[in-house]
C-alpha cells in the first residue's frame, strides 16, 4: 500500500499539469479569435488590386485587346471585407455599352461607371479613388469557322486494329478574330489514355482550346471507337493481262502471285481469292523488258496491308 502512494502522486500531479495546459491553450486560442475579430471589424483605408473584366460586348464584336487589365481601387472597407477581395473575389467589372468607339477602337471613362462599381463591393465598402481613370479597348468584329475534330492517336493492343471511329460532332463551329482564324483548321483533342486497347471505347473527351482568344460551340465530343482483332492471310491470285492481242500466245512467270492482307478475324473467313484481281496492261508495258510490274486491280474494302509477291512477272510472246 506504501509502495502506491508515489505512483499516486505522480499521477495527480501529471494529470493537474495536463490540465493547466490545456487551460493555457484554450486561454490563448480564445484571446486571438477576440484579437482577431477586434482588428478585422475596423475600418481601414488601403488599395487594393481588382481584374478588370469587360460585360456587355455586342454579339458581333470581340474585345482584342484592353489598356489596363487591373483597375487600383482606394477603399474605405473593414478587414473582413479586406479579407474578401484579397482572397475571394478580386474581379470587377465594367460595362462595354459606356464606351465612346470608332474604328474599332473603344474609349471607356471610369467615372462615368462609378455607380455600378459601388453596387459591385460588400455593404458599406466606399471607393474613395481609383486608377486609371479611363481604359483603351481595341475590338474587332467577330467571325465563325466549322474545322474539323481530328482523330487522336489511340494505343492499342496487339494485334488490334481500329475498324471504325464515331465523332460526335466531327466538326466544331470556332468564332474569334480574323486573322486568328485565317490559319486554324482544324481541333484537336486531348487523349491521354495510356493503356493498351483492346475492346470498344466509348468517351468524352475534351477539346483543346489552344487559342485563348476563339470560343468553341463544344467543349467536348463524344468518341465511339471500335476495334476487332485482326489478323493475316495468304492467298494465290492469278495475273490476268487486259489488251493482249488474241492472235499471240502469252506466258507467263509465274502465272499466279502470293498476295497476304490483313483484316478482322470475321472477315478473313469471308474474303475469297475471286474478291481480288492482281495484272497488268499489256499496252502500257515496256515489250523489249520481257517484266512487267503486277499491279492491284480489285481489292475487297476490308482488306488492309496488302503485299504482292513476287512484284513483278517475267512474260514471254510466241505468235
Amino acid at each position: 500500500m506504501l509502495q502506491e502512494e508515489p505512483y499516486l502522486n505522480s499521477l495527480q500531479k501529471a494529470l493537474v499539469y495536463k490540465g493547466k495546459i490545456k487551460m493555457f491553450i484554450s486561454f490563448i486560442l480564445i484571446s486571438f479569435i477576440i484579437w482577431f475579430f477586434k482588428k478585422f471589424s475596423k475600418e481601414y483605408q488601403e488599395e487594393i488590386k481588382m481584374k478588370i473584366e469587360i460585360i456587355d460586348v455586342p454579339k458581333s464584336y470581340i474585345i482584342s485587346s484592353i489598356s489596363d487589365s487591373i483597375l487600383n481601387l482606394n477603399l474605405n472597407a473593414t478587414g473582413f471585407q479586406f479579407l474578401y477581395y484579397y482572397f475571394l473575389d478580386n474581379t470587377i467589372k465594367i460595362s462595354f455599352q459606356k464606351a465612346a468607339y470608332s474604328n474599332n477602337i473603344g474609349f471607356l471613362e471610369i467615372a462615368s461607371q462609378f455607380n455600378k462599381l459601388q453596387e459591385q463591393l460588400l455593404g458599406d465598402t466606399q471607393i474613395l479613388s481609383f486608377f486609371p481613370s479611363e481604359i483603351k479597348i481595341s475590338y474587332q468584329p467577330e467571325f465563325s469557322k466549322i474545322v474539323p475534330v481530328v482523330i487522336p492517336k489511340f494505343n492499342l493492343d496487339v494485334g488490334y486494329s481500329i475498324t471504325r471511329v464515331k465523332l460526335n460532332p466531327d466538326s466544331i463551329i470556332v468564332t474569334g478574330p480574323e486573322n486568328i482564324l485565317d490559319n486554324f483548321d482544324h481541333v484537336d483533342l486531348n487523349y491521354k489514355n495510356e493503356l493498351p486497347i483492346k475492346s470498344n471505347l466509348i468517351q468524352k473527351i475534351p477539346v483543346i482550346q489552344k487559342e485563348k482568344k476563339l470560343n468553341y460551340n463544344y467543349t467536348e465530343v463524344n468518341v465511339e471507337l471500335f476495334v476487332d482483332l485482326f489478323s493475316e492471310k495468304n492467298l494465290n491470285i492469278p495475273i490476268s493481262v487486259s489488251n493482249f492481242p488474241k492472235d499471240m500466245v502469252l506466258k507467263l512467270f509465274p502465272s499466279e502471285v502470293e498476295l497476304v492482307f490483313s483484316s478482322t478475324i470475321s472477315n478473313l473467313k469471308i474474303i475469297k481469292p475471286s474478291d481480288f484481281k492482281v495484272g497488268f496492261n499489256y499496252d502500257s508495258i515496256d515489250k523489249g523488258k520481257k517484266t512487267a510490274e503486277i499491279k492491284l486491280l480489285n481489292v475487297p474494302a476490308t482488306a488492309d496491308n496488302i503485299r504482292l509477291n513476287p512484284k513483278n512477272v517475267f512474260f514471254l510472246i510466241r505468235n
